[in-house]
């Protein structure tokens, strides 16, 4: 140890002189400390039921996203499934509005193509006109059930000298 250190220690403690009394100071007592409030609920109770409650919300929050997952999902494959449908009948319309199924068709109906037109000028008429050729088949052949009787319904409601737009010619 340092010699100031030692000598320090070795030094008389000083005498502690009396001090005047002041007045008329009260005497000092022990005072006790008031009761301390307790909590109703304990700090680690409150803790575990709040950390138990968060983790009850995040499972019905987990729940919930895992439900829509499933709801979205089940539209996907509905909005696939339609979108197979929207193609088909796409394809299928373009099929049938193809001129070789649409001659074909007229053809059913017992429509004939139109003879090459007649132009007029004044010069005069310009091609010969022709007489259009009498259908091949039935007008009814290849028809089905119901248009048959959605073409007689028409028939019978126009006034006689009128022609429907799906009967054929007068002969």
């Amino acid at each position: 140890m340092s010699q100031p250190l030692i000598a320090a220690r070795k030094a008389p403690a000083r005498a502690r002189e009396a001090r005047p009394d002041t007045g008329n100071r009260p005497e000092l007592r022990v005072v006790v400390p008031p009761a301390v409030r307790r909590l109703r609920l304990p700090l680690p109770v409150a803790c575990v039921l709040l950390l138990s409650l968060g983790l009850f919300g995040l499972l019905m929050t987990n729940i919930a996203i895992a439900g829509d997952a499933y709801r979205i999902t089940d539209l996907r494959v509905t909005s696939e499934r339609l979108a197979d449908q929207q193609q088909a009948a796409d394809e299928s319309l373009a099929a049938q509005s193809a001129p070789q199924a649409l001659a074909e068709r007229a053809t059913e109906l017992g429509m004939v193509p139109a003879p090459p037109p007649v132009h007029l000028t004044s010069d005069g008429a310009v091609g010969t006109p022709a007489v259009a050729p009498s259908p091949t088949a039935t007008p009814t052949a290849g028809v089905a059930e119901g248009e048959q009787e959605a073409v007689r319904g028409t028939a019978e409601e126009q006034p006689t000298g009128e022609q429907t737009a799906g009967e054929p010619a007068a002969r």
